[in-house]
Formats: structure tokens, C-alpha cells, sequence
């Protein structure tokens, strides 16, 4: 009997030492995950510095005249990075309208398109009677200089074209857009 016991003791104790084990592995997989991302630059839109000027970028609105982010200098800006396909983004367009159309003096929504066409883009522009400046970034290498990894992502950018604010996921309140282009109103 005294055999028997001991056998399972040292069963238990074995089962054990595996769970601890394959618990400290995950752990430390997961760190070392978070340090190559981090070392990357696959980070979330509130990495970008805020503080400092606002990486410029020239894209194309829909009807294909070149626009860039400097020719805002001097206003204050939503910027605004989103997919049609995004569902919180869909939800946010009219909050961003909302605001838009508030009309606070000296602050522009500039919202960039990811990775989608044109077509799929003026279409989503019409259904939602979007009135600001739309973009398209194809290839995404604006999302790319402002590090955004999930969408959508929105930037508080001042007129002199620093980075005053990040966020990243869906506004719920037209309130809230306010309020950050009241930050940024010259």
C-alpha cells in the first residue's frame, strides 16, 4: 500500500510540474511575442509620439488630385483612418460628419481610406452624405507612418502640425470629436 502511495504521489507531483512548466513556456512565448512587435513597429495608434509634427503623407481624393497633409498648416485636423468594411468605422462616419458639420472655425475631418477602391469608397461616401475630405490610401503606407494597426484610428493633429492627441477605436459620441477639435481650433 505504502508502494502504491508513493507511486501516486510522485504521479501528482510530475502532473504538476508539467502544468507549471508548460504555463511559464506560454508566458514566456507571449513575452517574447510582445518585444518583437513592439521592436517591429506593429504597434497600436497611441504610439505614434504625440508631440511631434505629424508625419505628412500626399494621397489622392477621389477624383485623383494629390493632397497633402501639410497643405492644412495652419487649421487644426481630424484625421481619421477607417475601412468601410470596419464596422465601428461605419458607425463613427455620421459622428464625424456631425462634427464636421458643427463647423468649428479652423479644424478640418480629413478621413484616409485603407487598402479599398475607389468606386467602393464614393459609394460609402454617397449612402452616408460625407461632405469632408476623403483620401484613399491604397497600399496603406499612411496607416503605415502613423502606426495603425487596427481601425479605426483617429489623429488630433494642431495647425502647426503636431500630433496633439491618438486614438484608437470608434468614437461613440459626436461630443467627444468635438471636444478634440476644440483642441486643435486656432
Amino acid at each position: 500500500m505504502r508502494r502504491g502511495c508513493r507511486r501516486e504521489i510522485l504521479m501528482s507531483f510530475f502532473k504538476r510540474r508539467e502544468v507549471f512548466l508548460t504555463l511559464c513556456g506560454l508566458a514566456a512565448l507571449a513575452l517574447i511575442y510582445a518585444v518583437v512587435q513592439s521592436a517591429s513597429g506593429h504597434a497600436v495608434a497611441s504610439r505614434l509620439v504625440i508631440g511631434a509634427q505629424a508625419p505628412d503623407f500626399e494621397l489622392a481624393d477621389l477624383n485623383g488630385r494629390p493632397v497633402k497633409l501639410s497643405d492644412f498648416r495652419g487649421k487644426g485636423v481630424i484625421l481619421n483612418f477607417w475601412g468601410s468594411w470596419c464596422g465601428p468605422c461605419v458607425k463613427e462616419m455620421p459622428l464625424l460628419q456631425q462634427a464636421y458639420e458643427a463647423g468649428i472655425p479652423g479644424v478640418d475631418v480629413i478621413a484616409v481610406n485603407v487598402g479599398e477602391s475607389k468606386g467602393t469608397i464614393a459609394e460609402f461616401i454617397k449612402a452616408h452624405g460625407l461632405s469632408f475630405t476623403v483620401l484613399t490610401d491604397p497600399s496603406g503606407d499612411a496607416a503605415n507612418l502613423y502606426k495603425v494597426n487596427g481601425l479605426p484610428a483617429t489623429f488630433v493633429v494642431n495647425s502647426q502640425g503636431i500630433v496633439v492627441q491618438a486614438a484608437a477605436g470608434e468614437f461613440t459620441d459626436v461630443r467627444q470629436i468635438e471636444s478634440l477639435m476644440g483642441k486643435v481650433q486656432p
